[in-house]
């Protein structure tokens, strides 16, 4: 796989980087450090996402230079690097509407259960982050790994594996970030980003999530209506951390957190402590993730879909020794 992804790259100067919609660290930190990888190679690359970048992730170098799809001109690209994504539906309407015949396809991920190799060169295997992939690609492409490159690399690292406590966790993540931190990683800057800031507004959120959490068979579950969104002056991409603070809960094995979007659907984000698995549950319903963090959008209204979602969850459990 990774004689193909270098004959690509060699043979080829422009590239466009995509990643799913909804970003979080392993996405834009993927984007980012390929994105440096392909400059320091000497080929023109921009990186683009449908939502912003979540103001957590803002301080990664060269977030700035994140661009929008419709802002990429398709006729100036040779391959699309898609990163991160279980499916190539995942970047969106817009970044679908630049794929043309002749161009490229590469497919960097480490979704290896899901993703159905969508890709004309395909990265895809197991892994605890696609920046994990990344790192091993990086000498076989001869790139000298930067503290920037190695910033963006850690922030997926930590994200995917949330901060080394899930079962993702091997001997080779925790020998990557060692390495990287010998190569100018400032770890406190990552976790004080990560996990450490919080708007006001964020935090009254948090408030409400917390104080309509509710208890099922295992399972702690909480809901914002999106006119609780419009309250607190607060988005979706707010959202990110708070499932974790409900899966901290002493005594449950699930959290899920349902989230009312504007076009009439509800995101769900779904975390679990290890011993139930959660991805097959997103599944289920049109999405996917990790065995314990997951999650999907599910088109409907918000008591319809906690309703189904629920019941599946109770079915799913019910169903582990």
């Amino acid at each position: 796989m990774i004689n193909e992804v270098k004959a690509v790259i060699r043979a080829h100067a422009r590239f466009g980087i995509l990643s799913h919609i909804g970003p979080e660290g392993d996405a834009i930190g993927s984007e980012l450090a390929l994105k440096f990888m392909l400059e320091q190679l000497g080929k023109e690359a921009w990186a683009a996402n449908r939502d912003l970048v979540p103001p957590s992730l803002r301080f990664l170098p060269g977030a700035d230079s994140m661009l929008h799809p419709t802002q990429l001109r398709s006729d100036e690209i040779e391959v699309w690097c898609v990163v991160d994504c279980g499916d190539l539906s995942r970047v969106g309407e817009d970044a679908l509407k630049l794929f043309h015949e002749g161009q490229i396809i590469l497919n960097i991920d480490h979704h290896h259960r899901d993703n159905p190799r969508f890709g004309h060169v395909n990265f895809v295997k197991e892994a605890a982050s696609t920046t994990q992939l990344l790192y091993e690609l990086a000498p076989h492409l001869e790139v000298t790994i930067t503290p920037q490159i190695a910033t963006c690399l850690y922030t997926g690292i930590i994200a995917d594996t949330d901060s080394f406590r899930n079962s993702n966790v091997t001997r080779e993540v925790l020998e990557m970030a060692a390495q990287l931190l010998s190569y100018g990683v400032n770890t406190r800057e990552v976790a004080i980003n990560l996990y450490e800031r919080r708007s006001f507004y964020e935090l009254q959120l948090l408030g409400y999530v917390l104080q309509n959490a509710q208890l099922l068979d295992g399972i702690i579950w909480s809901a914002i209506p999106k006119s609780v969104f419009h309250k607190t002056n607060t988005s979706v991409t707010d959202t990110e951390r708070l499932v974790e603070e409900l899966r901290s809960v002493e005594g449950v094995e699930v959290a899920v957190l349902f989230k009312e979007l504007e076009n009439g659907k509800i995101k769900v984000s779904l975390r679990s402590k290890g011993r139930a698995t959660v991805n097959g549950v997103a599944r289920a319903f049109g999405g996917g993730g990790h065995e314990q963090a997951a999650g999907c959008v599910i088109p409907g209204e918000l008591t319809e879909i906690q309703e189904r979602v629920l019941a599946e969850l109770q079915r799913h459990l019910a169903r582990k020794p």
